[in-house]
């Protein structure tokens, strides 16, 4: 299916979402959710903005088909949500190692990483910073905007903005306090 034909078929009308925190306590909201694909340095390369309500592994082929586009990548750390054979699968039809945490949930058994898939798997924690750096630093609590057009537009500007903060970090930060 063409990429654009997958990516219209994810809802991105305003919607309702729950999700359990680790206490096992619901949280609602209604809105929106922002998805995204970065590098293992932190760096936004692919987004997806969807209805609140659209499950993350329902993102991950359009992504990773996005991502393919720009840049050239060898693994995909993915956290427990993407365990699903389709993915897998995908990844490794595109010749790409796929590192997805095993979710509890699933009742197959599956080896252990070896030590070099091991340390790929660690970088996971930057993805995590990257979305943390975004809610906490950058994106206002609330978005104050209505319609897919305008929330995108907030979004994808709070996304841009943390690309240019993790360039500056990863790549002229360093070599400036070199030359000092």
């Amino acid at each position: 299916m063409p990429l654009a034909e997958a990516r219209g078929l994810l809802n991105n009308s305003c919607a309702w979402a729950c999700k359990k925190n680790s206490q096992g306590n619901s949280s609602y909201w209604k809105g929106y959710k922002l998805h995204l694909d970065v590098t293992e340095e932190g760096i936004p390369v692919s987004a997806i903005i969807t209805g609140a309500n659209v499950h993350d592994s329902q993102c991950a082929i359009p992504l990773e088909r996005m991502t393919e586009q720009r840049i050239t990548f060898r693994y995909c750390l993915m956290d427990s949500a993407y365990d699903a054979k389709t993915i897998s699968q995908f990844v490794c039809g595109r010749g790409r190692i796929p590192l997805i945490d095993h979710n509890p949930r699933r009742k197959d058994s599956r080896e252990a990483f070896d030590a070099v898939t091991k340390e790929h798997y660690k970088k996971r924690s930057v993805v995590e910073r990257t979305n943390s750096h975004l809610k906490d630093w950058i994106l206002p609590e609330k978005v104050l905007v209505r319609g897919i057009k305008k929330v995108s537009f907030e979004l994808m500007c709070g996304v841009l903005c943390l690309a240019a903060i993790k360039i500056l970090e990863q790549f002229i930060l360093p070599t400036s306090s070199k030359d000092e």
